[in-house]
């Protein structure tokens, strides 16, 4: 796998929120669709910790290997891609990188279905419904039959 890092300063002209807005909707329409690639991943510099802010963009590009990624390049979209590059931006650096990832973030536990509650309550009176019948089933046995004889205990003291 090839991880491509594109670091992108904008134009000296365009305030910040116009360059992200061509960045993260008009460039990423065509950037997207670049054959073999895999992910696509735009992230938009927000504060810079040191005086001088050298990028205001980075965006990471997935593809299988180095090959696939310069016939991407060499496409019309690719073209494209370069060409619409001039509309935002001053500069764009690009680095071919190998990603080794040192922590992965943990799973989300899966969240147990609900069942809806009208069918609780429907299955619920079906049940009662049910106990209802069968004791009045075992009351009307008790009066056609016959009385039985209680023996007699006696308990011991």
């Amino acid at each position: 796998m090839l991880k491509t890092i594109h670091l992108i300063k904008k134009k000296p002209e365009l305030t910040f929120e116009d360059f992200r807005k061509y960045l993260l909707e008009e460039h990423a329409k065509v950037a997207k669709k670049l054959p073999g690639l895999k992910r696509y991943v735009i992230n938009v510099v927000t504060e810079c910790l040191s005086e001088y802010r050298p990028y205001d963009g980075v965006a990471e590009l997935d593809f299988e290997d180095e090959e696939r990624f310069k016939k991407a390049m060499e496409s019309p979209v690719g073209q494209a891609t370069k060409e619409d590059f001039l509309n935002f931006a001053e500069n764009v650096d690009i680095l071919l990188v190998e990603e080794k990832v040192v922590k992965k973030p943990r799973a989300k536990p899966a969240k147990p279905k609900k069942k809806p509650k009208k069918k609780k309550v429907k299955a619920r009176k079906k049940v009662r419904k049910a106990v209802k019948k069968k004791a009045v089933r075992k009351k009307a046995k008790r009066k056609k039959a016959k009385p039985r004889k209680r023996r007699k205990t006696r308990r011991k003291r």
